[in-house]
């Protein structure tokens, strides 16, 4: 009994001391470093966007959307490098960061707003584009009785927002400002160009979007009124990992030379 006692103790403690070293390889993995030397040598360079007008959008067999058309233009760039650019599409920009921080990607090419709470996470490139967040509701009319005409109709309303939006901070603030409470309701698995089409549906009736995203859908949405701001205007960028920085460099550069040829 005793002997089988042991060999049983043995084989547990191979068992975790195999789990231990496991975690220990996995961890090391994970948190390993990957810079743009590193992106050489594999010879592939992931990029992960949005699905939307102003990201990567297909139409027919055409794909457009303005960060698509940069990363084009990027991936050009890189050619002299041997390096090929792989995209990838997240509904969510926390599923994004999350991804980019793991290893899963290299470069989140989506108009994100540059806030303090963003930059303990990840590191921005240089800025792409000033824009500001609007709400988006539906044209005022004689039926209309959920028009709201400024942010101090906002208290009691139902704002709808993807999930772990970076807009759900302004949003706090505004209601701090207010002195009332905003229904800030998140969406999982919707991006701000479906919330836009559900508010023309009269599915919802007040959404909050980039002024990019929003004013590039009013021609097939003409139903829509972006006219309401919710924020001043911020800087947006794209983000990599902070333990990228020549990566940062390289896409930093191009920025200036796109920049001075647009």
């Amino acid at each position: 009994m005793r002997k089988t006692g042991s060999k049983y103790n043995r084989t547990i403690l191979a068992s975790i001391l195999l789990f231990v070293i496991l975690f220990i390889l996995r961890c090391g993995m994970t948190n390993s470093p990957r810079d743009l030397q590193e992106i050489r040598d594999e010879g592939v360079l992931h990029v992960v966007m949005d699905y939307s007008p102003s990201g990567f959008f297909m139409s027919g067999d055409s794909i457009s959307g303005q960060q698509y058309e940069m990363i084009t233009s990027f991936s050009e760039h890189l050619e002299h490098l041997g390096i090929e650019v792989k995209i990838h599409l997240e509904t969510g920009l926390k599923a994004s960061i999350e991804g980019l921080k793991s290893g899963k990607y290299d470069i989140v090419a989506r108009l994100i707003p540059v806030t303090s709470e963003l930059r303990e996470s990840v590191a921005f490139t240089e800025n792409i584009a000033l824009d500001k967040q609007v709400l988006v509701q539906r044209k005022a009319s004689d039926t209309t009785t959920v028009y709201v005409h400024n942010q101090l109709e906002l208290p009691g309303k139902k704002i709808y927002v993807a999930y772990a939006s970076p807009y759900i901070p302004r949003l706090q603030n505004l209601a701090n400002e207010i002195g009332d409470t905003i229904q800030i309701i998140e969406m999982p698995d919707y991006e701000s160009g479906h919330l836009l089409v559900m508010v023309a549906k009269g599915d919802i009736d007040y959404a909050v979007c980039d002024y990019q995203t929003a004013s590039s859908m009013l021609s097939n949405y003409p139903s829509l009124d972006i006219s309401t701001n919710i924020s001043f205007s911020q800087l947006h960028a794209w983000a990599v990992r902070k333990d990228s920085p020549q990566l940062l460099d390289s896409i930093n550069a191009w920025i200036e030379q796109w920049k001075g040829i647009r």
